[in-house]
């Protein structure tokens, strides 16, 4: 059985992350939490769901896309807006909430460091929550020119892990 602090803490996680639909059963106790769309919905009341909306919108306002252009498992790719004289930059951002990890394993070289090119499929990091891990790809080619989470960090969704110049 959960403490109320685990419920807690499983609400919050889930609040904040784009899973809809939350299910767990360890044989003696059953959960199920299912989010209502209208909690994301610009017109929902913003004091009974303010937990569970302002992230995404937050961050969907932010790329300068709506909610529902992102398919949920690969999140847009903002643009930095930068002078015209410098090459535009793009932020691979986390496609949920979780800790930051840079290599596959401790003492593993990490997956990409500042100066490496990547391609849209590279692997450049994985995010953990609650015991799964979620591989992020880069999703555009490019140089890796800044690394904006750190090792082991816990990271919001949507927001920025690496910055990169476009090839």
């Amino acid at each position: 059985m959960f403490t109320k602090q685990e419920l807690q803490d499983i609400i919050d996680l889930i609040g904040r992350s784009p899973v809809q639909k939350f299910k767990y059963s360890d044989g003696t106790a059953k959960l199920l939490i299912v989010k209502d769309n209208a909690s994301i919905s610009p017109k929902a009341d913003r004091r009974s769901t303010k937990a569970a909306s302002e992230p995404m919108a937050e961050h969907a306002e932010a790329a300068g896309a709506k909610p529902s252009e992102s398919d949920g498992e690969h999140p847009a790719v903002p643009e930095k807006n930068t002078e015209a004289d410098t090459p535009k930059l793009i932020e691979i951002i986390s496609p949920t909430v979780g800790t930051f990890y840079a290599s596959a394993e401790q003492g593993a070289a990490p997956y990409v460091q500042v100066g490496d090119k990547v391609t849209p499929e590279k692997v450049v990091c994985v995010l953990e929550a609650m015991k799964l891990f979620t591989e992020v790809s880069a999703k555009v080619s490019g140089e890796i020119v800044e690394i904006a989470a750190e090792n082991g960090q816990f990271v919001e969704y949507g927001q920025p892990l690496f910055i990169v110049k476009p090839e």
